[in-house]
């Protein structure tokens, strides 16, 4: 949006620019395709920016404070897609040029016009990043690595920045290369798999994996986790099962490890095949041959998107900050996978494994969903949260939610942690006391006279209260346990505990204790 700078407002040269870009803003909506409106064909997500590739091939993106996406120019070219790195983007344009971000809060792209020998780096047709490296399949399926040597593919140090530099062996061809924590993992055109693992010496020799049949798709974590869809006999050649290899088990739900591709249908319980997987650094989500959606993983800030997580729970640590205290493997979501966003087709899923605690999803409408840790905006629905230097998750999202990332107006608000007292400790004489408790939920109030979205407060509600006896002697009788103040009877003297636990509307506990001593009359 253009802004004026003060004392201009009355020009009307600067009135009707400003008209023109509010209108242009409107107008670029997450609209079902077919419309004339421009819509979000892609998604490219990093660790705390996220771009949209629009239908009128512009890469648009929240920049500097700006209250809605704005276009990071490519050359006057057209997008035709891109992941994310370390907060950048990497897009290949329509004549299969490499684009890069920066991360210096403005929309100036820097082109990757030559290789490492000095010839026109284009004819790109896939890419994907992690951190400070990428990868990209060029149209005669060979991978091309640029950045820093992670993978220690060529040296024993990672702070070297490379130019693009082929990887794959002379005649081999490509069409699929993910990066992730402890490899690179690449599909060839016939279905065979292969990895770089990252080493401290130098190795630019891929080991092939051993597979039953050829595969159809791969996956690639951030921890040490990889996998290969692979068909049936007989079956489609284009949807398959999940193989799978590393250490890390808990994230799809395993105990024993294995290091050679091995089938977990059974363990996941799956009916129908996978048509399309991908990997965030916490999760692992697939779409079925029925258009369902399905995730597993660790769900400390809701990024499998079940409607749950574990650090709105009163007995997370550092709870009511809502902060995670990232620690690997939190909060397994355990197998089989759960399906999620149920009654909507999904057509493609939208991630990356550098940090990115969140996702994005595709219906067959070609509306955009969003779920998990919505610092910094990321989710795309608008609402920033002005405390979240240390309550990064006070507006985490739960389940994949319908978001219209290219019209909504960001609006910031306050958060105030949620609150909750059981009373003061009593002393009674007789067989009857009162319990009065109260809470609040975590709450997120507008922070300007007028929400600028239309949302005031992006809070919570307590939907539920439960008393219980934790230890004192036997008999006594909670009357309304569900009730914040209810009566018990049956005391006899001696002292008693109890606690109250509240659920909020975003699934978050509280919990109090308070002490009865009870005196003989």
């Amino acid at each position: 949006m253009i802004i004026p700078k003060p004392g201009m407002w009355k020009n009307s040269i600067w009135r009707m620019l400003l008209l023109c870009s509010i209108c242009l803003a409107t107008v670029c909506s997450a609209s079902p395709q077919g419309t004339d409106h421009v819509y979000v064909k892609k998604v490219v997500v990093a660790e705390y920016r996220v771009w949209y590739i629009g239908s009128d091939g512009v890469v648009y993106g929240y920049n500097n404070g700006s209250l809605r996406p704005v276009p990071f120019p490519i050359g006057s070219k057209r997008a035709v897609t891109g992941a994310g790195g370390f907060n950048v983007f990497r897009v290949i344009d329509e004549d299969g040029y490499l684009w890069s971000s920066q991360i210096n809060y403005t929309t100036n792209t820097i082109r990757t016009d030559v290789d490492a020998a000095g010839k026109p780096f284009d004819g790109n047709v896939f890419v994907d990043a992690y951190a400070n490296c990428t990868v990209t399949i060029r149209k005669d399926g060979s991978i091309w690595f640029l950045g820093n040597d992670y993978y220690h593919l060529f040296q024993k140090s990672d702070d070297r920045v490379f130019k693009p530099t082929r990887i794959s062996p002379p005649g081999m061809k490509f069409t699929k290369v993910l990066l992730g924590g402890y490899r690179i993992l690449a599909l060839t055109t016939d279905g065979k798999v292969y990895e770089w693992v990252r080493t401290e010496s130098p190795n630019l020799n891929p080991v092939k994996k051993d597979i039953p049949r050829p595969a159809c798709d791969i996956f690639n974590a951030h921890y040490d986790v990889a996998g290969a869809i692979i068909p049936d006999p007989g079956g489609s050649k284009s949807m398959g099962y999940p193989y799978v290899w590393g250490r890390i088990t808990s994230m799809y739900g395993g105990g024993q490890p294995y290091t050679q591709p091995t089938s977990i249908k059974a363990l996941w319980k799956m009916k129908a095949p996978i048509k399309e997987i991908t990997t965030n650094v916490n999760t692992i989500h697939y779409i079925d041959s029925l258009g369902r959606m399905f995730g597993i993983g660790f769900n400390v800030m809701g990024e499998v998107g079940n409607g749950q997580e574990t650090v709105n729970k009163f007995d997370y640590p550092g709870f009511p900050g809502y902060g995670s205290t990232f620690v690997d493997y939190q909060s397994p979501s355990g197998a089989p996978p759960v399906q999620i966003g149920m009654g909507v087709k999904w057509k493609h899923l939208y991630s990356n494994n550098w940090f990115t605690f969140f996702k994005y999803a595709q219906d067959e409408k070609d509306s955009i969903y969003s779920w998990g840790r919505n610092k910094a905006s990321v989710l795309g629905n608008g609402m920033y949260n002005l405390q979240e230097q240390y309550s990064y998750d006070a507006m985490d999202v739960l389940r994949p939610t319908m978001v219209h990332p290219l019209t909504v107006t960001v609006q910031g608000y306050n958060f105030t942690p949620p609150t909750i007292d059981a009373g003061p400790d009593q002393t009674v004489v007789g067989t009857e006391a009162t319990l009065s408790g109260r809470a609040t939920p975590p709450l997120l109030i507008k922070s300007t006279p007028v929400s600028a979205n239309g949302i005031d407060t992006a809070g919570y509600t307590i939907v539920s209260y439960k008393w219980t006896k934790v230890k004192g002697p036997a008999g006594a009788k909670i009357t309304n346990p569900g009730a914040p103040v209810t009566t018990v009877k049956g005391l006899v003297p001696g002292i008693y505990t109890f606690n109250l636990m509240t659920v909020d509307s975003n699934t978050g506990t509280l919990s109090d204790d308070i002490n009865i001593t009870v005196k003989q009359k």
